[in-house]
């Protein structure tokens, strides 16, 4: 298990945008298997400009985003970090530093990213089991499924009326630092990559 991210040392976690009509940063609610809180995702340090074009546009999967992944304690556990008009989210840990980066791949067909660790190492990838890519797996560089991110259906008026989106990403057993946690990084990153206002 990943013991260096306590938040992550489960089967698995819980993500679920909290319910918006007028989405102005992004949070998320984490929970485990039961339900139960593990702790929350949510947008700092956004700029006034970044705000005005996220009201006034629908260019969200262009502005930078920074995510603060806390426990239940308030404390951060993890960083992820999209710069502006790119398609990679970098992800670090306090007192860790960058654990590693996710590179939304350029191609035709299904969503893939890759899995780079802190010096561009290949540490796997991320693919999409589908053409809307709601559903994704992640496999080591040997080519191991390793986790998986599921979409989970929210209920019609949140769907029809909002942006909110819910995944559950369950991790083997084996996987280990700091692929564990960038598999669960990956889950947020796919959604401020592509999914904002369902643009994607």
């Amino acid at each position: 298990m990943d013991q260096t991210v306590p938040l992550l040392a489960r089967p698995g976690v819980g993500i679920h945008q909290r319910r918006k009509f007028f989405e102005l940063r992004n949070e998320y609610t984490l929970v485990d298997a039961e339900g139960q809180p593990l702790g929350t995702a949510t947008q700092e340090r956004q700029s006034f400009l970044a705000l005005l074009v996220r009201i006034f546009s629908s260019l969200d999967v262009a502005l930078p985003m920074t995510l603060e992944v806390r426990d239940t304690t308030g404390a951060v556990a993890l960083e992820l970090h999209k710069p502006w008009f790119t398609w990679r989210v970098r992800v670090s840990a306090p007192e860790l530093g960058l654990l590693g980066t996710i590179r939304k791949q350029i191609r035709v067909g299904k969503a893939r990213f890759s899995l780079e660790g802190p010096s561009g190492e290949v540490l796997g990838e991320v693919r999409a089991r589908n053409w809307r890519a709601r559903d994704f797996s992640v496999h080591d560089p040997v080519d191991t499924e390793v986790a998986r991110v599921t979409k989970e259906w929210r209920g019609l008026l949140t769907e029809a009326f909002s942006d909110a989106d819910s995944y559950a990403v369950t991790f083997q057993p084996q996987l280990g630092h700091p692929l564990r946690a960038l598999a669960f990084a990956s889950a947020l990153a796919v959604d401020i990559v592509m999914k904002q206002k369902d643009s994607g």
